[in-house]
């Protein structure tokens, strides 16, 4: 069990200004304090947008770094308000989009915030993931854990043992055994690469 701060939700108006640094602060930190009388061993986390400016990201990493409102994880990401690439008659329709849409906007906003926390806060990433090489993707953009929601609802149940499947394969051509050695991966690699180079 878990509880989630979500202020990212793209369906209730004014809520996504709560991600703001003073206001995301002062609202953990109320949290945290009725969550230390009621349950105080359950972990708390934040669910973020991932239609964030560059010092909106920052400014976030900041506050759950802080011990003052640090918090135990982040979910990354929400639903995307970006319509950018659609084509449908429906792209104009208001609310989030999930799936395959958020996809790449998610998994980078997970970099991002891998990169910002120092890798120090639990990220659970979530945007369309629907195969192994999706999970495999946000893995090694930093996140320690996935979550499901649109490939549930379109290939049902089943798609878990499919990811976990696919998910194995990949593990084991990169000859990697433990999941862990990949969170992160992708900016180990950049970093050697760079290092390489000059």
């Amino acid at each position: 069990d878990y509880l989630v701060i979500n202020v990212s939700s793209p369906n209730t108006p004014g809520l996504r200004s709560l991600q703001g640094k003073e206001n995301l602060s002062n609202l953990i930190q109320e949290v945290v304090k009725h969550r230390d009388i009621k349950c105080p061993k359950v972990p708390l986390l934040v669910k973020i947008a991932p239609d964030l400016t560059s010092q909106d990201k920052e400014d976030i990493a900041s506050t759950v770094l802080d011990s003052k409102s640090r918090v135990d994880g982040l979910i990354v990401s929400n639903t995307t308000v970006s319509r950018e690439g659609l084509e449908s008659k429906h792209s104009v329709e208001t609310g989030g989009l999930s799936g395959k849409p958020l996809r790449e906007k998610s998994t980078q906003t997970i970099a991002d915030m891998y990169l910002l926390t120092n890798g120090e806060i639990p990220i659970i990433g979530v945007g369309g993931v629907g195969s192994g090489q999706d999970a495999y993707e946000k893995i090694c953009a930093g996140a320690s854990l996935i979550q499901l929601y649109s490939a549930l609802v379109f290939q049902g149940p089943p798609v878990v043992t499919k990811i976990r499947r696919e998910l194995q394969e990949i593990l084991e051509k990169e000859g990697i055994s433990n999941i862990s050695q990949a969170v992160g991966s992708a900016h180990k690699n950049k970093t050697r690469n760079e290092d390489s180079a000059t």
